[in-house]
């Protein structure tokens, strides 16, 4: 069992989920089953069936987010009739598994798959020193520009937040163009810049939660954005908005900061400006000690009641560290995914056609920039809940509310529901 503080509120699910993964009997014949919200899984799936006809995996779509594949997952799993294998976000991870949802691998994973992942991936499918779900991709933030509008004003591509402040202010002064947008509804980018500043929303203590939205770096990086809005300098809009694709397809933003994933979707988004974007490292506080934080990633769990928890697992150490399945996955040319494991990046490379970053090899600077990628960072326990209180304090950030009285909303309204489920929580 984990730590009886943490995980005594659902000690009737949580009870399976902490069963020894590797005390189950041979795994049963039957096809394993898997859902997901991931482009390519179809393709990915097709490949393995292929070369594996005795060891089949029937694949469903489903989407993403509380409203749809969350909340189906949640149905399932409380009926006993969830999938053998099911796509996770990273900031998931810590709730399916209290919940129970998600099996104990630890035991399960293997020499090479651990090795070949690295740090920064387990990372995200770690929690209390159990892994919960297995990395697929890394996801450095990253700053995606356009190159005509800042060749045109004389900008330098900004490589310190300090630079990018100023380069801000130059080129709204001159051309009225905002060289970024902030989105309300987008807790996953302030979190990742709350990463690369050295916060640390919650952490595990004992056999206590710690919650800390609040804590000095997480203000730096609040009181930073805060100025930036004061003086005007941004676009505010939702991300994925019409207003949002919009302006940057008519050029009044000049740059996106997102992971390697979003690099496929703002082509999809805005392919009539192809050929004039490049992709930069972000920008730093400290360049002498390079650090970043993730901008959402994928992993994959095994769910606590299936009875092949030995056959998913090696269906998915096929799946993240094998060329050919990142090839089979990526093949539609619709992802932009950066993989987590080496030997499979120069695989996920050839699939991505550059042409809209004007040739750049984009993948040697995902690769460059992952190995400063943060190690240590934990997602809370119900992220979908403290994300809608964060998002609902954000969206008045033009009425008035700073980001800071946003995470100071967050923080009191995650609080009492952390405490709610029975769970061992203090504030830093």
């Amino acid at each position: 069992m984990l730590a009886a503080g943490l995980w005594t509120a659902l000690a009737g699910a949580g009870a399976t989920a902490c069963a020894d993964a590797s005390a189950a009997q041979r795994d049963p014949d039957g096809q394993l089953t898997f859902w997901s919200a991931l482009r390519g899984t179809d393709t990915l799936v097709a490949a393995w069936n292929k070369a594996h006809p005795d060891d089949q995996v029937r694949y469903s779509p489903m989407t993403s987010g509380l409203a749809g594949g969350n909340a189906k997952l949640s149905n399932a799993a409380r009926a006993g009739n969830a999938p053998d294998i099911v796509s996770l976000s990273d900031s998931d991870v810590p709730s399916f598994a209290i919940d129970g949802v998600c099996a104990d691998l630890t035991d399960l994973v293997t020499p090479h798959l651990k090795d070949r992942l690295g740090p920064q991936a387990w990372t995200n499918g770690t929690l209390d020193g159990k892994v919960y779900a297995i990395p697929l991709d890394l996801g450095p933030m990253l700053l995606a520009y356009r190159t005509d509008i800042l060749e045109a004003h004389r900008i330098d591509v900004p490589t310190t937040w300090d630079e990018f402040r100023e380069a801000a202010r130059r080129l709204k002064r001159q051309s009225g163009i905002a060289l970024t947008t902030f989105h309300p509804n987008a807790s996953n980018v302030l979190a990742g810049h709350a990463m690369q500043s050295g916060g640390q929303w919650f952490a595990i203590d004992g056999d206590s939660w710690v919650l800390d939205l609040l804590g000095e770096p997480t203000r730096k990086v609040a009181d930073y954005w805060q100025g930036l809005i004061d003086e005007d300098l941004l676009m505010i809009a939702p991300g994925s908005s019409q207003q949002w694709m919009s302006a940057l397809a008519r050029g009044r933003v000049a740059g996106h900061l997102v992971g390697p994933w979003g690099m496929a979707a703002l082509a999809a988004s805005v392919p009539g400006t192809a050929g004039r974007w490049r992709v930069a490292p972000l920008p730093q506080w400290n360049p002498d000690r390079p650090l970043l934080g993730t901008d959402g990633v994928s992993l994959h769990a095994i769910t606590a009641d299936s009875p092949r928890k030995e056959r998913a697992m090696r269906f998915l150490e096929w799946m993240t560290t094998a060329p050919e399945a990142i090839a089979a996955r990526l093949s539609g040319g619709r992802s932009s995914m950066f993989p987590a494991a080496p030997e499979a990046v120069a695989s996920a490379s050839r699939q991505f056609e550059p042409d809209f970053y004007d040739g750049q090899d984009v993948y040697a600077l995902f690769r460059d920039q992952a190995r400063h990628l943060r190690t240590g960072w934990t997602w809370g326990p119900r992220m979908q809940s403290t994300a809608t209180s964060l998002h609902q304090a954000l969206a008045r950030i033009e009425y008035g509310t700073t980001i800071t009285d946003a995470l100071r909303t967050a923080q009191a309204e995650t609080l009492p529901d952390m405490r709610s489920l029975g769970l061992k929580v203090r504030q830093a």
